[in-house]
């Protein structure tokens, strides 16, 4: 009698840790706050200082290395940089600077660091590619930081600069070309739970262009703008 009844007892007990197990919110997959809105920017916060990038690393073309030299972040922020970098050649590049202080692939260079958040800018040297082509090789890399960094490593994607108005008048370096691959890019932020970072908006003007006086080439921005990216970063994290 006594053993039945503790069997009673056992299979309500369970029973109960099951229905109070499904009654719990679902958890957020811990790439950012519950409830928050990926297909959204990241909203403004309050500034944070530059120790914020200390355990950071980024991964970029000459926008990027612009940034390095430029933004005067002191901060312990590792590189995976290369001029004319596309995210369709990232995952195959074997040249970049590892934390170990040899060069080799990111994936080594992942491997070789635990960072506490990963920023990616890359499709200006793609600006032609078709949306899905962009967003199935930005999949790919997020894939490749998660496996190696882990499932909860805060991802941040900065979409593409605006051009100048004379830029973008003479040939694909243009604002509809921008724009397409920055709704892209929004999807993959949505689709992969990754933080979206709106530097178009931060540097074009009333028309959607970056002003001429801004940039040297119509494409990059002056070594003053470095700055501005710098600010903007540092107030729209997600804590």
């Amino acid at each position: 009698m006594a053993k039945a009844f503790a069997s009673i007892l056992t299979a309500s007990v369970t029973a109960l840790s099951l229905f109070l197990g499904a009654c719990q919110s679902p958890a957020s997959g811990g790439h950012g706050p519950a409830g928050y809105d990926y297909a959204s920017p990241v909203p403004e916060s309050e500034p944070v200082g530059d120790e914020w990038f200390d355990d950071s690393c980024i991964i970029g073309h000459s926008l990027m290395e612009g940034f390095e030299g430029f933004a005067k972040v002191k901060a312990n922020i590792h590189y995976f940089t290369s001029t004319g970098l596309s995210a369709a050649g990232t995952l195959g590049y074997k040249k970049f600077d590892l934390p170990d202080g040899g060069t080799g692939t990111l994936e080594q260079g992942l491997s070789q660091r635990e960072f506490g958040k990963v920023y990616i800018m890359l499709g200006v040297n793609e600006i032609s590619i078709s949306s899905n082509s962009y967003k199935e090789n930005m999949g790919e890399i997020i894939d490749t930081v998660r496996n190696i960094q882990g499932e909860d490593v805060p991802i941040y994607l900065m979409n593409l600069t605006p051009t100048t108005r004379n830029k973008s008048s003479s040939g694909p370096f243009n604002k509809e070309n921008v724009t397409r691959l920055n709704a892209a890019l929004l999807e993959v932020a949505q689709d992969k739970e990754c933080f979206y970072l709106d530097l178009y908006s931060c540097f074009a003007d009333s028309e959607g262009y970056l002003p001429s006086e801004k940039s040297t080439d119509g494409v990059h921005v002056t070594a003053g703008q470095y700055q501005v990216m710098a600010d903007y970063l540092k107030r729209h994290t997600v804590q």
